[in-house]
C-alpha cells in the first residue's frame, strides 16, 4: 500500500525490503483444546463475569474484544443466536456451537465485566489478562479456533462458518484447515457414519 502511495506521489523510494513475511499458511499449528477440556477449564475462573466471557468465547468463537460489542437482548432467546454489533469486521450473527453450553452456563443472562479500553486491541488484552490470571492452559483465541474446528467436525458449511466468524472463506480455510488433526478427522468420520 505504501509503495502504491509513493508511486502515486511520484516518490522514488523502494519499500519492498520492509514488507513482512506473515502468511496464515506459515502460522505454527496450535494445540487446540478439545471440548471436554474447554468445559472443565471454565470452572477454574472464580469471577462469574469472566466465566460468562469464557462461555461466550467458547460457545460462539468470537474474537476476545467482541464480547464488549454484543446485542445482549438477542442472546436471551433460545437457541441463543448472538448479534455482534461491532468489531474487527463489523456486525454479524453467530449461532451457538454447543447450544448446550448456552443453556448450561446461562449465557443469556449477560454478565459483562466492567472494563474499558481505547480500542479493540486493548479490550482483547483485558480478556487475555483475565485468562492468564485464572491460569488457563490456553489463550482466548484458542477458544475461537476450537469453535472453527468444531463447526467443521459438525458439518457446518464452510461458507456459513466463515461468515459467522467474520471473515472470508479463503481466510477460514487458510487458517483453520491448517490446524485440523487426525483427532478431528476421526471425530468427523464417526459423526458421518452415524
Amino acid at each position: 500500500v505504501l509503495g502504491a502511495l509513493a508511486k502515486f506521489a511520484e516518490l522514488k523510494i523502494e519499500l519492498k525490503d520492509l514488507s513482512g513475511t506473515y502468511s496464515p499458511k506459515r502460522a505454527s499449528p496450535r494445540d487446540i483444546p478439545d471440548d471436554q477440556v474447554i468445559a472443565q477449564c471454565r470452572d477454574q475462573i472464580s469471577n462469574p463475569k469472566w466465566q460468562w466471557v469464557y462461555g461466550i468465547l467458547a460457545t460462539y468463537g468470537l474474537r476476545p474484544h467482541e464480547v464488549f460489542h454484543l446485542d445482549l437482548e438477542s442472546l436471551k432467546k433460545e437457541p441463543g443466536m448472538l448479534s455482534v454489533l461491532d468489531g474487527k469486521t463489523g456486525s454479524r450473527r453467530v449461532w451457538p456451537c454447543f447450544p448446550e453450553w448456552w443453556e448450561l452456563w446461562q449465557l443469556g443472562d449477560a454478565k459483562v465485566p466492567e472494563v474499558t479500553g481505547p480500542n479493540n486491541s486493548e479490550l482483547g488484552h483485558r480478556v487475555s489478562t483475565a485468562f492468564r490470571r485464572a491460569e488457563l492452559p490456553f489463550s482466548p483465541y484458542d477458544l475461537r479456533h476450537a469453535w472453527a474446528v468444531r463447526t467443521l467436525e459438525f458439518g457446518l458449511e464452510v461458507s456459513l462458518a466463515a461468515q459467522q466468524m467474520g471473515h472470508s472463506v479463503q481466510v477460514h480455510t487458510d487458517i483453520y484447515h491448517h490446524w485440523i488433526s487426525d483427532r478431528h478427522h476421526h471425530k468427523a468420520f464417526e459423526l458421518l457414519m452415524q
